[in-house]
């Protein structure tokens, strides 16, 4: 990897018996790229036409064959996990590919917020082009963290953490502006669980929104530390990686 400005995003990916990385530097040098697990001896790679990114990839079944889906700027571009061999491709989203797909309801969605905030519903599997794009919206992301599907909708965040809901079939909104309880500021993403959804801001507050198609804050937990990091779920538990400490709370 290059430096790209502001380090490298992306995160490997585990299938089968590979690991996998999408390493978008340039035109000249951007590839996708399966390793050994075990070994790491290169299994597969695949020259791709983007310009830098940091986005995660995302593994997906569609057609009978597992799939992987990687965003991108100029284009948003399929592949056979098991050869690398691409399946199709899309429009992409214009902007810094920063945020790892989301997928759900025959659909992957693909969202960036700068430059321009841009989400892309696309339809997985043998498509034909003009059908490949479901639905699109063009308001309420940030810049680096990713948005969510949970249940029936998918909910965007800004940097200030204003949530938007839209239904994830269709695109259709079903609330906008839903503010947290006090001004802040978030670099981790989202994530849900037992019918809630958890942002964790800056300041080390996370605060508990209802799913639904109705916007709530039902409690606002703080471990009073910065926090940049995503929540982890793993073991019944949730973990907190603060400026100073890592915090694992639960029964």
């Amino acid at each position: 990897f290059h430096t790209l400005g502001l380090g490298t995003g992306t995160s490997a990916v585990l299938f089968e018996n590979t690991v996998i990385i999408q390493r978008d530097q340039d035109e000249k040098t951007s590839v996708v790229v399966a390793y050994d697990k075990m070994t790491g001896k290169e299994v597969w790679k695949t020259q791709r036409p983007i310009q830098i990114s940091w986005s995660t990839p995302v593994l997906l079944e569609a057609g009978g064959r597992t799939a992987l889906v990687t965003n991108g700027s100029e284009n948003v571009i399929s592949y056979d996990a098991k050869t690398g061999k691409e399946l199709w491709r899309t429009k992409g989203v214009n902007s810094n590919a920063i945020h790892t797909p989301l997928v759900g309801k025959g659909l992957v969605i693909v969202t960036a917020g700068f430059p321009a905030k841009r989400i892309i519903a696309i339809r997985t599997g043998d498509q034909p082009e003009d059908k490949r794009i479901a639905w699109e919206y063009t308001k309420g992301t940030g810049y680096v963290l990713s948005n969510i599907l949970y249940g029936d909708y998918v909910y965007l965040s800004t940097d200030n953490g204003i949530l938007t809901c839209l239904e994830a079939e269709t695109g259709k909104i079903v609330y906008e502006g839903g503010r947290p309880p006090k001004p802040t500021h978030f670099m981790g993403s989202a994530v849900a669980y037992n019918g809630m959804i958890a942002m964790t801001s800056e300041d080390g507050d996370t605060f508990m929104v209802k799913a639904g198609p109705k916007y709530e804050v039902v409690r606002t937990n703080t471990i009073d530390e910065p926090v940049y990091a995503s929540l982890a779920l793993a073991n019944g538990r949730v973990y907190i990686r603060g400026d100073k400490h890592l915090y694992a709370i639960g029964n």
